[in-house]
């Protein structure tokens, strides 16, 4: 599951606080083209390839 999104031209960080967990952040990484979430830093995302609420939140390619 781990893709390099280093090409910044492309891609961009979001950090988005999570809904469940008080003070706990997700980094998810939005392509600038599509506007759609394509990786996370969360457990979901990275161990289970699941789109997490985050995610989701700015939609998921």
């Amino acid at each position: 599951m781990v893709e390099d999104f280093q090409d910044s031209e492309k891609y961009e960080t979001i950090t988005i606080e999570s809904k469940v967990r008080e003070g706990i952040f997700h980094k998810v990484v939005k392509e600038i083209d599509s506007g759609k979430a394509v990786s996370c830093s969360c457990k979901c995302w990275i161990k289970g390839g699941k789109a997490c609420a985050a995610m989701r939140s700015i939609g998921v390619e």
